[in-house]
Formats: structure tokens, sequence, C-alpha cells
């Protein structure tokens, strides 16, 4: 269970907001000091017209006092349990839609923004009506000028996912607005009404692989769009225990399962399969075997099993299923 209060600057309840409005969202499950620098860092935004929301997931830090205590202008929204990153977004979205904020930012905790990120997102969307969301550059929080993803490619014939700019020194190599199937869900900003369009992020995934599917769903009413003038820098994994912990692990082995049975062809799920037998789980436990991430090791062979299992209850593929 949780409570939604009403929006800041608006006492009484009304739905009466600004036209240009954004909802900043903000997912903390017991990372109390990554979200308190986070929301530090977006009061700095040169966007007048932003509210910071807080879905906090249950957390026993001490996490919901810290928020309350540190600004009277965050919006505070607690859930009894963890909800996973994808029911925490959509209680946000909810508070987004239920008080008519036109543009709802999805934000990962563990980040930190260019002071112009949000006007610099919310120009995009409105230069373009066709465009439904948008996302910017993300940089390594440890190595500034490093980035980790401008947007996503994925092969559906291995489940292969590609982060664009991965580890590229930023040069100007990624400064042309382009348009992307798929982008990451660190940050992007989205019309609230795509929601309203094709529904909520799926908490069946929990963690991991939400988003991509949320943009095989929002790809076929919107375009999808990159710009280099919107920045963050990306701790990367915190909330789970970092990069490859045993909860990652899990999770992405599991979830690709649902995420290629839902959106592959027939043969491309085959050729998955193989794909997965074959090369991507055997080095995947070979790779954690040699750097002696001993700790992933029953978490993957977990993820998979569990994977075929949700994947086997999945319908074949139906491109209009999904479609909103």
């Amino acid at each position: 269970m949780y409570n939604v209060p009403p929006p800041k600057g608006d006492p009484d309840g009304g739905d009466e907001v600004e036209r240009d409005k954004v909802a900043i969202l903000i997912i903390n499950w017991n990372g109390k000091e990554d979200t308190l620098e986070c929301i530090r860092s977006l009061q700095k935004q040169d966007y007048p017209a932003c509210e910071i929301v807080v879905v906090d997931n249950g957390s026993t830090d001490g996490s919901a006092d810290a928020f309350r205590a540190v600004d009277p202008s965050v919006t505070l929204i607690e859930s009894e349990k963890n909800l996973g990153f994808a029911g925490g977004i959509n209680i946000g979205v909810a508070y987004a839609m239920e008080h008519r904020i036109p543009y709802t930012l999805i934000y990962n905790n563990d980040t930190i923004a260019d002071p112009g990120m949000v006007r610099s997102l919310v120009e995009v969307l409105e230069s373009d009506p066709s465009a439904g969301i948008v996302t910017g550059k993300v940089y390594d929080y440890y190595i500034p000028d490093r980035l980790l993803v401008v947007g996503k490619k994925i092969n559906f014939s291995t489940g292969r996912m590609f982060n664009e700019g991965y580890s590229e020194i930023d040069r100007g190599q990624h400064d042309e607005i382009r348009e992307y199937s798929y982008i990451d869900g660190v940050f992007w900003l989205s019309r609230t009404e795509v929601f309203k369009k094709i529904g909520y992020f799926d908490t069946g995934y929990f963690y991991q692989f939400e988003e991509v599917d949320f943009c095989a769903r929002a790809n076929r009413h919107y375009r999808i769009l990159y710009t280099p003038h919107a920045k963050i820098w990306h701790k990367g994994g915190k909330s789970v225990g970092g990069r490859k912990s045993p909860t990652e692990v899990y999770y992405f082995a599991r979830n690709k399962f649902i995420f290629m049975r839902r959106y592959a062809t027939q043969r491309q799920f085959l050729t998955f399969l193989l794909h997965q037998a074959l090369v991507d789980n055997p080095r995947e436990l070979g790779g954690a075997m040699i750097k002696g991430r001993f700790n992933t090791l029953i978490p993957q062979i977990r993820g998979v099993r569990d994977g075929i299992r949700k994947a086997k209850a999945e319908p074949p593929f139906n491109p209009g299923k999904y479609g909103g």
C-alpha cells in the first residue's frame, strides 16, 4: 500500500498545474546517500517547472525520514514493500497522471545531472510532436568524460543488447539528435500521455528489461529520440549491489527470455535459444569462474531456468499483442 499526496504548490489537491511541468521520478530502495546526492543535483536544474517525486520502495535504512528532512518541496511516496523498479515507476506515473503533469522524467537515483538536463529534454519534445520519449548522454560517474550509453541496439537472433557509445571517450562523435528504437532506462523524458496510450511498465520483469519492453510498445506509436545536449553521470547498478551482482545477473538472465519470447519472431526465438545454450550461458558461467565471481554462478543458472519457464507461459509472437 502507498499514499499519493497532492501536488506541491496545490494544497487543495486540485488538478490545475503548469502546462509544461515535469515530474522527476526517482525510485529509492535503501539507497539513501545516493538519492540525497541525486536530489541535490536535480535542485540545480535551470528548468523552473520541476517537481521531484521520490518513491521509496520499503527501505529500511532511514531513507524516508532523510528525504522528508532534506526539502519540503520534494514529494515523497512511500511503499510498504519493494515493488521493483517497474512497480515504483508505475506509482510515480500514476501520481503524474492524477495531477495532470504533462511530462514524466524517469530517473535513476545513483546519478547526478548537468544543470541544463531537463530543459534540453523538454525542448526536444516541444519541437517534435511525433516524439514521445527522449534521452541523452549517460557518462560514467567515476570517469566523467567516458560514455556509458546513448542508445540501445538489440540483436533478436542472439538476444544480445548493445549500448551504443559504451566506454567511449566523448569527443563529439554522438553530437547529433537521432532516433532509436530502444534506449536505456537510466533517464528519459516522456509525455505522460505515452503511458495512457500503451500502458505502464510491466512489473513482471521487476528489474531489468522493463525499459526495453516499454520501448518496444512505445516505438509503434511515437518516435524515440536522443539529444546530445542532455547529460548525466551514472554510478551504475548501485541499488542492486553494482554491475554483475548476483541480483543483476539473475534478472538479466531471466528477463531476456521473457522479452525475446514476446518480441522476436518464431525463427529468431529458436535461434536465440540455440545461442543461449551454446554461447551466452557457457560464456557467462565461464567468465564468472575465471574472474572469481562464484556467487553469481547459481543466480545465472536459476535465471536461465526461470526465464525458460516464464517464456513457455508467453503466447507465440504476436506483433499486435503488446502494441497498445
